[in-house]
């Protein structure tokens, strides 16, 4: 394995700046993703011990282990028993159950990410939308439709629907510049993920702002985020089949 590497990150880096109002576990995902993402930290590179991350933002162990733990389930981090923690391979895919943040994802796979804010409104959606969200007669939500591109080349399309009263300032929000899996972070917790996967044939619109031809299949992943036994987010990700990959891992060793 490599060696253990640390970065210099000021007073404001920790408490403020684009971190404020971050949970402090997200904080420190983030600068761990960061590391990862601007070469600091390399495959195989050693990552700081918990007790150096909770010393160096006066946290306990307990929000340090829920950080590194969230980033050895989506694969940037891997747990070597006596050894410590290190930087993984990177993925030959995307996560089929870990998809949340595409930009992220396209970035951490050497692209070059790029969002574009296509729809943002508060509507009163379609039935088949309401009884995903398990919403009442009438009850508007927030919708969020994104394009994701590496580079020039469209990658996915994000439809996102979140409650009002969960998400108050959604419509203030630009996210084009803030990643709106951050933004869910702030507010609520990811609780009970329920994911469906399908092989679609795209409408012609979403044919034409993915820059597929009339017959090009896509793939189609749903998601509802339950926290305490209530929906509060829905997702639907539309990939470009021919452009994008999803792989899972499961270890079936943990299940005996």
């Amino acid at each position: 394995m490599g060696n253990t590497k640390t970065a210099d990150i000021t007073d404001d880096e920790i408490l403020g700046g684009a971190t404020e109002g971050l949970p402090r576990y997200l904080v420190i995902k983030n600068h761990l993703l960061d590391q990862i993402r601007s070469g600091q930290l390399s495959t195989g590179d050693k990552a700081e011990s918990e007790n150096a991350l909770a010393k160096r933002f006066d946290v306990s162990r307990l929000t340090v282990q829920r950080a590194v733990r969230e980033l050895v389930t989506e694969g940037r981090l891997t747990r070597v028993q006596g050894s410590g923690t290190f930087v993984a391979p990177k993925p030959k895919g995307f996560s089929l159950f870990e998809v949340q943040d595409l930009a992220r994802e396209i970035e951490l796979q050497g692209g070059e990410p790029h969002t574009d804010v296509l729809i943002q409104r508060q509507l009163v959606p379609e039935k088949k939308v309401c009884d995903l969200l398990e919403l009442d007669d009438g009850e508007p939500v927030f919708e969020a439709v994104l394009l994701q591109r590496n580079g020039d080349t469209p990658i996915a399309i994000e439809d996102r629907y979140a409650r009002c009263d969960v998400f108050p300032n959604f419509l203030e929000k630009d996210f084009s510049q803030e990643s709106l899996y951050d933004y869910f972070s702030r507010r609520t917790e990811l609780g009970q993920l329920e994911t469906t996967l399908s092989a679609i044939m795209p409408y012609p619109l979403t044919c034409q702002r993915l820059g597929l031809g009339s017959g090009d299949p896509c793939l189609h992943l749903e998601r509802r985020n339950r926290v305490d036994g209530r929906v509060v987010t829905l997702s639907r990700f539309t990939f470009a089949g021919s452009r994008f990959n999803l792989t899972s891992s499961y270890n079936a060793a943990a299940q005996f």
